[in-house]
């Protein structure tokens, strides 16, 4: 029991998105002018067990190759038989449907855009589409399914039509969710190319990969701005929240890079405190003005 239990939480991978998906949702909850009730759970939840479905749909799909890669083959729990594909794929399945029904519970069109984002998360991994293997649909679904439509869920739980101010807080989560794949496929390259792989980042080669990974992330800084400073998306105290945090966060992984790490590593070991800061900060700008309705404090006036 406690085997498959490791298993089955080794597969959700939730310890890999559980920071950004509460960044996106949030962000497009904010651009909604929404506010901390029973929707905002309900629609974190079931963003989460979407982006769940898909990493788990991509460890069973890829647990063949992965049982034959030393480096991969204990990373994935179907392929490290900590879980039997069998049991992988029914709580895959069971976390789908649950997702999808929570969707349900927040309207039509969250309905729709969560139907949208379980479908692309199938067809990324499954292997008789595989969209992660193919040139620019390996990008646009990535983005899409992990950060887009759960801006849009987030949106539209509060809002039924869009406003002035989703553009530029969408376009931000979507160029850092572009940045993530390209350096995730820039990361593999030297493998991705000997299993014969043809994405985004090996047709237009390592040189090029690089410029486009930092001009998307050039696209996503300058949106992030426009979000926090010139459409009031965030309260200025949540972005000093987000900045202390961000310090705190980021000086253990500093101060264990060591002299010759390349600019991927470097991201690698930065990017989860930063997600991390952010998530908590949003957090906050949420529920601390709650709980002062709540206890009649007087603040956030």
């Amino acid at each position: 029991m406690n085997k498959s239990f490791k298993g089955l939480h080794k597969l959700t991978r939730f310890n890999e998105y559980i920071y950004f998906v509460i960044i996106t949702t949030l962000l497009g909850i904010a651009s909604a002018r929404g506010e901390l009730d029973w929707r905002f759970l309900i629609v974190l939840i079931a963003n989460w067990m979407a982006v769940g479905f898909a990493f788990m749909i991509n460890d069973i799909e890829d647990a063949p190759d992965d049982a034959l890669s030393p480096s991969k083959v204990n990373r994935n729990p179907v392929s490290a038989g900590l879980i039997t594909p069998k049991t992988a794929r029914i709580w895959t399945f069971l976390v789908g449907v649950l997702s999808a029904a929570l969707f349900a519970l927040l309207g039509t069109t969250p309905f729709i855009l969560g139907m949208v984002s379980l479908i692309l998360g199938y067809l990324y991994s499954a292997k008789a589409v595989r969209l992660k293997t193919m040139a620019l649909f390996d990008v646009l679904s990535h983005c899409l399914m992990l950060a887009g439509l759960q801006f849009l869920t987030g949106y539209f739980t509060y809002q039924s039509q869009l406003n002035r101010q989703w553009f530029w807080p969408f376009a931000f989560v979507m160029a850092i969710s572009i940045y993530g794949e390209i350096y995730n496929e820039i990361r593999d390259f030297e493998g991705d190319t000997a299993a014969n792989l043809h994405h985004t980042a090996i047709v237009l080669g390592s040189k090029a990969s690089h410029v486009l990974m930092f001009g998307i992330l050039s696209i996503g800084i300058f949106s992030g701005l426009v979000s926090f400073f010139l459409i009031d998306l965030v309260p200025m105290w949540v972005f000093l929240v987000m900045a202390g945090l961000a310090l705190i966060f980021i000086l253990p992984p500093v101060i264990k890079i060591r002299h010759g790490d390349g600019s991927i590593a470097i991201q690698g070991s930065l990017q989860k405190p930063l997600e991390r800061a952010a998530a908590i900060a949003l957090l906050l700008q949420f529920i601390l003005p709650w709980l002062n309705q709540v206890l009649d404090l007087g603040l956030f006036k």
